[in-house]
């Protein structure tokens, strides 16, 4: 992608929290080290059982659940689900973007997106993640929406609510934004514009991704916070609270359709109670006093319904039934106990809502560290529930322990790249961490050329990041680099070939 069409995508934000050059999707060793099993009682890592005890049974009785903390279910707004996609797709919750009369020589860098059918007006006229809105002083403006990075592709199809796993951030959005002219602020809409690109500025020495799919979710959050008022939210030009290039964590967009089971949202779980203060906070990249915040607040509890009500789509290749039958038992022994039951009907499903320990999962810690109470943004705790969104949402990073959240399994299938991070390609590397590279990149990104056998994007070994040509290192991942090591979550190493591949059958049919 080049940096232009990085700045369009700025408002890439766990909130609602561009595809890669190389194709299009239409058509090893963790810096974390050795990690816990998290397993208590008789060591079932050494499948030595205590006397008189089977170690098939063992192996059910015993896993990382044990050492989990459960996080309560919050009592949200009510809301209406097709109001929400009504709002998602009309609003503007971002505050700024591009003017329409601009926006068609913007789309010759972008490239067109394909739309969404339904929409009308001059919404219908442009990609899914963009809406046109009118100013108060007439004047149109074509801002972001959250789909710019929750609808991706998988197998041609464009699906609302996948993460987007080729979005390219690995150009700094300053090396755009910088050298643009301000626009004469005869309007509103022009206006708003110079605003967009002064925040893109602000926004690019910290969230500059080294991979494509990387996402800077959790970044953007923070430079935003760092340079707001907590009270007022009004926006100060230098940050309030210290940022570094160093410690730029990269994400992974999550599916909207696992929301409705979960108790929190981000991978550290640290979003608590009513969930619209951080996804508000997350798409606020020009919402700059609480006057202008509150109405976006409102209309998100039907945004939030609408979120909530999506379900994962289904399989769309051949099922061996037998076989998934065999890995449903692998599955209760081995994952039910954190990433809950399924079945036909939801009513029967199950979701524990588990917080996992760190030296538990052995995910790499960067993220859950940072953000915890000594780590370099453990700031934004404090930040967010003194301030205006802490009101009616909560933050929280360490309590009872940072980890991460074991998340429910739903469409699993289709939301590779795998781990908080995106550092594993396929779900048969999750469960086999012996086997996973330390330096690999896609074959392609088109969304087509899926491994069915691995569940996940075709991969191949890579260089170094740091040894490729500087043109080819967007394309590797390299597990070595702070925040995106791919060690921990041990817990299927245990299991034989055979188990793996019913596994694999039965996360099919989820």
């Amino acid at each position: 992608m080049r940096p232009a069409a990085a700045l369009a995508i700025l408002t890439l934000l766990p909130a609602c929290s561009s595809d890669s050059p190389a194709a299009s999707e239409h058509g090893g060793t963790s810096e974390t080290g050795t990690s816990a099993t998290g397993t208590s009682g008789p060591d079932t890592s050494t499948g030595e059982p205590t006397s008189g005890e089977d170690p098939e049974d063992l192996t059910c009785k015993h896993g990382p659940w044990e050492s989990g903390k459960p996080i309560a279910m919050p009592e949200l707004p009510t809301g209406d689900p097709a109001a929400g996609y009504t709002a998602l797709l009309n609003e503007d919750y971002v505050s700024c973007g591009i003017p329409w009369e601009l926006f068609g020589f913007a789309e010759d860098v972008l490239g067109v997106e394909e739309p969404l059918p339904g929409r009308t007006g001059k919404n219908a006229e442009v990609g899914h993640a963009w809406n046109v809105v009118s100013l108060e002083d007439g004047s149109e403006l074509v801002v972001s929406n959250c789909l710019q990075c929750h609808a991706g592709y998988f197998n041609g199809e464009l699906i609302v609510g996948l993460g987007k796993a080729s979005a390219d951030f690995t150009t700094s959005l300053s090396d755009f934004a910088e050298p643009l002219p301000d626009l004469p602020e005869i309007n509103q809409a022009n206006a708003s514009f110079n605003k967009f690109k002064a925040r893109a500025a602000a926004l690019g020495p910290y969230s500059t991704m080294m991979t494509i799919g990387a996402n800077p979710a959790v970044m953007f959050a923070i430079v935003l916070l760092s340079h707001r008022d907590p009270v007022t939210l009004a926006w100060n030009d230098e940050p309030l609270y210290e940022l570094s290039t160093e410690l730029v964590l990269p994400a992974d967009p999550p599916p909207w359709w696992r929301v409705g089971k979960k108790a929190s949202n981000f991978a550290n779980g640290m979003s608590r109670r009513d969930h619209r203060g951080t996804m508000v906070l997350a798409s606020s990249l020009c919402t700059d006093s609480v006057e202008e915040a509150a109405p976006i607040v409102d209309y998100f509890a039907d945004i939030q319904a609408y979120i909530a009500s999506l379900e994962a789509p289904s399989y769309p290749f051949a099922i061996d039934e037998a076989l998934a039958a065999d890995g449903a038992e692998v599955f209760e022994c081995n994952c039910a106990g954190c990433h809950g039951t399924y079945a036909d009907d939801p009513k029967a499903e199950s979701f524990p809502n588990l917080l996992i320990p760190i030296d538990v999962i052995g995910t790499d810690p960067s993220f859950a560290r940072q953000a915890a109470e000594g780590g370099f943004y453990h700031h934004l705790r404090q930040w967010f529930n003194d301030s205006y969104y802490g009101m009616f949402s909560e933050v929280v990073t360490d309590d009872p322990t940072p980890g991460y959240t074991a998340p429910p399994l739903d469409g699993i299938w289709a939301t590779a790249p795998y781990f908080h991070n995106g550092s594993v390609p396929s779900i048969a590397l999750v469960l086999d961490s012996t086997a996973r590279p330390t330096t690999w990149r896609r074959l392609d990104y088109d969304s087509t050329n899926f491994d069915e056998a691995a569940l996940g994007w075709p991969w191949q070994p890579a260089m170094p990041w740091s040894d490729a040509p500087e043109s080819e290192r967007k394309f590797i991942y390299d597990t070595t680099l702070f925040g995106y090591g791919n060690g921990g979550h041990t817990f299927g190493d245990h299991l034989d070939d055979t188990e793996r591949r019913a596994l694999l059958e039965y996360l099919k049919t989820l």
